[in-house]
């Protein structure tokens, strides 16, 4: 063993102990700039995390130390994790860029352990933290009730079906006997999973919202959706489900997993289809061509129509299903994406208002990293990029 690798395994091992210093925060900061030194410093960590499993230490323990510091959500299964890991650091030496993960987590260790630092604040003193789950579920006679704390309770009977919040997610159960409507909304800053009437699985982002019937009775299911959703369909056979995008598209499918992107402040709709199939038609414009999607393939609907007024749908064929997928998973996923694309992200989950003193920089960002991080180590992360921001209240303004 060199000298390097027992250096690796020192620091590890005392980033795991909670024995840190401020000098190892550097150390292992700048370790982690050096690609040529990350495959070690991953093994290292590998090797630490197992020994510690091995020998008893807390399983939630390590896995959220080695998490933190590797900057990604490992597996659930014991077996998948050396995968995940050594796909990590092969990632790592191979990306143009990893310094936004890799300052953030040096960053969020150092400051939330020892608490040295200003962190990004509201105004008030208060800290801006990371969405969560959480959202509003408006009832058929236009009650409310707040989901956020809610695990397990029962929390309406509507035409015959029930609906119950168990282990944290919103289920429907029953035939029922009449047709009644409820919507989910997620605010900025706040995700949640339903369970649909039929079975099917519904994750919503933030500023997002799904209205529904409390039970599939007729001929078909139909949704309505805005913001950003992913759908697991469940089968059934002969009653075809379809999703109304913001009034300007509609999604048809009959089994399937995929997601639709329909913020406004984006220039296209993007249905984006995982496995199945689905027919993806622009919405009133009955001239348009309908798109049927196979797996992979992603369809972008303009919001606003061309020059010759037709409002068309592009199809992409090989779609970047990680990147597509990465706030269902709990990571921001920001490979080739602009300065712009980001701030849009990042002003729904942490439900801040992003400006731009002297307009938008043209900078292209490279770069993963978990979303349970606090706006201040996010922002640390970014000044290393060369991006600098000052917050006032609840307004990012992004400086030249």
């Amino acid at each position: 063993m060199n000298t390097d690798d027992k250096q690796y395994k020192e620091l590890i091992r005392r980033w795991f102990n909670g024995e840190e210093s401020e000098e190892d925060a550097y150390t292992l900061h700048t370790l982690l700039k050096d690609n040529n030194r990350l495959p070690e410093l991953i093994a290292a960590l590998e090797e630490e995390y197992n020994n510690l499993s091995a020998t008893g230490y807390p399983e939630e323990q390590a896995r959220g130390l080695a998490e933190k510091i590797a900057g990604i959500k490992l597996p659930d299964h014991e077996s998948e994790v050396k995968g995940k890991l050594r796909f990590l650091g092969r990632w790592r030496v191979a990306a143009a860029s990893v310094l936004l993960v890799l300052s953030i987590t040096v960053y969020f260790l150092a400051t939330h352990k020892r608490n040295t630092g200003t962190p990004a604040t509201a105004g008030n003193g208060t800290e801006i933290k990371p969405g969560m789950q959480g959202a509003v579920l408006t009832l058929a006679d236009g009650s409310q009730v707040l989901l956020d704390t809610i695990q397990n309770s029962a929390i309406a009977m509507q035409g015959g079906v029930s609906a119950r919040v168990t282990n944290g997610v919103l289920v429907y159960e029953g035939t029922g006997n009449e047709i009644v409507y409820n919507t989910i909304s997620t605010p900025k800053g706040r995700q949640y999973h339903l369970t649909l009437p039929d079975g099917s699985g519904i994750w919503l982002n933030a500023a997002s919202s799904i209205r529904f019937p409390t039970s599939f009775s007729g001929p078909e299911r139909h949704t309505e959706i805005t913001g950003e959703v992913y759908f697991e369909i469940a089968a059934s056979s002969g009653k075809p489900f379809s999703v109304s995008v913001s009034n300007k598209a509609l999604v048809q499918v009959l089994g399937t997993h995929f997601n639709i992107n329909s913020y406004e402040n984006e220039e296209n709709i993007a249905a984006t289809l995982l496995e199945g199939s689905i027919l993806a038609s622009p919405g009133r414009n009955k001239s348009a061509a309908d798109v049927v999607l196979r797996a992979g393939q992603q369809a972008l609907i303009a919001r606003m129509p061309a020059g010759n007024g037709q409002t068309g749908i592009k199809v992409v064929n090989d779609a970047d299903i990680e990147k597509v997928m990465a706030w269902k998973n709990g990571l921001f996923n920001f490979n080739g994406a602009s300065l712009a694309e980001v701030m849009k992200e990042l002003e729904r989950w942490y439900d801040i208002e992003v400006v731009y003193e002297q307009g938008i920089p043209e900078k292209r960002m490279t770069g993963k990293m978990t979303k349970d991080i606090s706006l201040d180590g996010l922002l640390v992360g970014l000044k290393e990029l060369g991006i600098n921001c000052r917050l006032e209240g609840r307004k990012l303004i992004v400086l030249p």
